[in-house]
């Protein structure tokens, strides 16, 4: 009887443990894999989208000491100016607002003449061979090759956009591309750049309301 019941004991406790070993072997084999998150980045909309052209023409549009270099200093005006609320303006004693006029040979409109506005401080600021000088602005009306990558005048939308992407604020007839500080103008007229105004600026915050005062 005592015999009987060991054996019936000891076959309960093999059972038992089959069956736990059964449900191990189950949740192992179905254990759910851990689930990979996928990281979106997101691009900040200051940031020319996927436009390094852009942001490198924003930088520097022109190498301003080689432009000067090739223009005929004797067909060349400067004059010292005011700066413009809006205008990037560092803050050092001593300095001022200079332009540099650019007219084409036999022009007609003097309201049409291609300016360089620059930010000039030193003992050389009223110098026209100054290397410290800073670009503030450009203001083209006119195609010219001295310009280099900067002579836009007379591109086409199509081929601006090519260009520089197609990601730009329009207001009227204008179109305006920026980055950080930086922003360019563009008027069109028939689908082609009639004129257009570079400028750095003491504010990274562009909107319709800046360009407004700007093209006013």
């Amino acid at each position: 009887m005592i015999l009987l019941f060991l054996i019936t004991s000891i076959g309960i406790i093999l059972l038992i443990g089959f069956l736990i070993f059964g449900i191990l072997v189950i949740q192992d084999k179905y254990e759910p894999e851990p689930i990979q998150k996928e990281i979106e980045i997101v691009k900040s909309k200051n940031e020319p989208a996927n436009n390094t052209k852009l942001a490198s023409f924003l930088e520097n549009p022109i190498d301003l000491q080689s432009f000067k270099k090739v223009k005929n200093i004797n067909y060349t005006t400067t004059s010292v100016s005011n700066g413009m609320d809006y205008h990037f303006q560092p803050i050092i004693k001593d300095s001022i607002f200079y332009t540099y006029n650019y007219p084409v040979k036999n022009f007609t409109d003097s309201n049409k003449i291609d300016q360089v506005i620059v930010f000039k401080h030193g003992k050389n600021k009223h110098t026209y061979d100054d290397k410290t000088e800073i670009l503030i602005e450009l203001r083209i009306f006119n195609k010219d090759v001295d310009l280099g990558k900067a002579n836009l005048v007379g591109l086409t939308k199509m081929e601006l956009e090519s260009e520089f992407g197609t990601d730009y604020l329009t207001l009227g007839n204008r179109i305006t591309y920026s980055n950080k500080n930086k922003i360019l103008i563009l008027e069109i007229e028939n689908s082609e750049v009639k004129s257009y105004r570079y400028i750095k600026l003491n504010t990274e915050k562009i909107d319709t309301n800046l360009i407004e005062q700007i093209i006013k």
